[in-house]
């Protein structure tokens, strides 16, 4: 077996429900607020916001991985 890739950290990325920015998080900047939902501070409206999971899409960053 051969180490292909290394995980560095695994990062969320959604849209903002309210003004549609494209963003990127860490677990820990997500709130679990209970019924699926997690809460997160957007800082383009500059106010906390509520999501669903199922409109979070996970990614993976690897090692030496620059960021596209």
């Amino acid at each position: 077996m051969k180490i292909v890739d290394v995980a560095t950290k695994r990062v969320y990325r959604f849209n903002c429900p309210n003004c549609g920015s494209r963003l990127e998080a860490e677990s820990r900047e997500l709130t679990d607020v209970g019924g699926k939902i997690s809460r997160f501070f957007c800082p383009v409206c500059r106010e906390d916001r509520y999501i669903g999971w199922s409109d979070l899409r996970k990614k993976t960053v690897y090692e030496g991985e620059n960021s596209r």
